[in-house]
C-alpha cells in the first residue's frame, strides 16, 4: 500500500513540475504587451523595434493612461554578441526622453526581449536605447 502512495506522489510531482520546466526554457516566438507609453509614442517605439530587428508585428491600443504596445519577439536568455541600437527618444518629441528610454529598456528586460540595455545621452538632451 505504501508503494502506491509513493508512486502517486511521484507522479503528482512530475506532473506539476513538467509544465514549469517547459516554461523556463522559452522557444519560438511569443506575443506580449511590452508596456504602456505616452500617446503616440508606442507607434514610434514599435516601428523602431521592427527596423532594429528586435521584434515584429507591433500593435498599438490606446487606453486611458497611454498607448499599449504589443510586440512579437523571440525571448532571449543570453545577450547578443554586440549592442543593437533600438531607437532614439529626442527631447523635442517626448517630454522626458531619459525616463522613456529607461522605461522601454526595463520593459524589454522584464519580458526577455533583450537581456540588458543602456540609455546613452546625445548632443542634445536625447537618449538612445542600446540593447544586448
Amino acid at each position: 500500500m505504501r508503494k502506491i502512495h509513493v508512486a502517486a506522489l511521484a507522479a503528482t510531482v512530475t506532473a506539476l513540475l513538467a509544465p514549469a520546466a517547459a516554461q523556463a526554457a522559452p522557444t519560438g516566438t511569443t506575443t506580449e504587451l511590452l508596456g504602456t507609453y505616452g500617446f503616440g509614442r508606442a507607434a514610434v517605439i514599435g516601428d523602431a523595434g521592427v527596423a532594429a530587428g528586435v521584434w515584429r508585428s507591433p500593435t498599438v491600443r490606446s487606453g486611458f493612461a497611454g498607448d499599449d504596445l504589443t510586440v512579437t519577439f523571440t525571448p532571449r536568455t543570453r545577450p547578443r554578441a554586440t549592442e543593437k541600437l533600438v531607437y532614439t527618444a529626442a527631447f523635442n518629441e517626448v517630454a522626458d526622453a531619459q525616463a522613456e528610454c529607461l522605461e522601454v529598456g526595463a520593459d524589454g528586460v522584464a519580458r526577455h526581449v533583450w537581456v540588458s540595455f543602456r540609455c546613452q545621452t546625445g548632443f542634445a538632451p536625447s537618449y538612445t536605447l542600446y540593447v544586448r
